[in-house]
């Protein structure tokens, strides 16, 4: 299958950029992973492979799924900052397009790539990490169900 996500050396957010920005960015950091304390942002001192795995640790992400948020974060940073080369604001539509297509493909090699217990266990945390959320879910999916069967 052919790969079309970017890697972070053609992101438009490089790790010399992502490095000399990075004092300016580490309140929008903490914004977007609280989990994260000073000393984590200590520790990752401007590096994106340390954030990636410092994610993997606090979040319980997959490497590819720390990277991708890591990614995308990054680059509304840049869009929202004019971008490290002062590039154009992208428009709202094509970012969200962006982040589906980006999320859709995320899904596709996800599905490819694990095993069903693996899957069972990420849906296990997601739903611990998410109860509300998931209960919700869980009524929706319920009552549709429901809805079609009694046709």
């Amino acid at each position: 299958m052919k790969q079309m996500h970017k890697t972070m050396e053609d992101h438009p957010m490089n790790q010399d950029v992502f490095a000399g920005q990075w004092k300016q960015m580490r309140g929008e950091l903490k914004s977007w992973w609280g989990k994260l304390a000073d000393d984590d942002f200590d520790r990752i001192g401007g590096q994106k492979d340390k954030l990636i795995g410092l994610l993997q640790e606090k979040y319980g992400y997959a490497r590819e799924q720390a990277q991708q948020e890591v990614e995308q974060h990054l680059k509304e940073y840049g869009d929202r900052t004019g971008g490290p080369n002062g590039a154009p604001h992208e428009g709202a539509i094509a970012t969200a397009v962006a982040a589906i297509a980006g999320g859709l493909e995320s899904a596709s090699s996800y599905l490819q790539e694990q095993e069903f217990a693996a899957m069972a266990t990420d849906l296990t945390a997601l739903m611990r990490r998410y109860p509300i959320q998931s209960l919700l879910v869980g009524v929706g999916l319920g009552y549709v169900l429901a809805r079609l069967t009694t046709r």
